[in-house]
This record gives structure tokens, sequence and C-alpha cells, in this order.
């Protein structure tokens, strides 16, 4: 749920401005950094992610892009 939140706020968060997270229950942590957003060819506006999480103290890194709906939610295209 920690992550879901950053995805969340990184939704709406400034350009290379890195989101935090940890879940206390398992330690984990991690960042959400929208790093790119931009317009399709329909105008739809979407946002390009990265994911960086600390499981165990090694990282893990992860990639996607995200799409605003006509609804309000976002939905992810890769990642």
């Amino acid at each position: 749920m920690a992550m879901a939140g950053a995805q969340e706020t990184a939704q709406t968060a400034p350009i290379n401005e890195p989101v935090y997270w940890r879940n206390p229950d398992s330690g984990n942590s991690g960042t959400v950094t929208a790093v790119r957003e931009g317009t399709t060819q329909s105008g739809q506006h979407c946002r390009e992610f990265q994911h960086t999480v600390f499981i165990g103290g090694k990282a893990e890194k992860g990639y996607g892009t995200a799409c605003l709906q006509p609804d309000g939610s976002w939905r992810l295209l890769n990642g």
C-alpha cells in the first residue's frame, strides 16, 4: 500500500521529484519519480515513471508509462 500511495502522489508531483515510500512492516522502501510527461497523438496526457525498490538492501529498478483516463484514473501502459 505504501508504494501504491507513492505512485498516486507521483501522478501530480513535479517532473524529476522523487516520491519516497517505506513499508514499516516489511522494511522495504523506494521511490517513484515522474521523469517525463507528454500528450499522445489522440490528446491523452501521459507520464513516464522510474521506480526504485529496495528489498533486503538490494535495489531493483523499473520503468513504466501511465496515461490519464477520461474518468480521472491513470492506466499503466507498461512497466
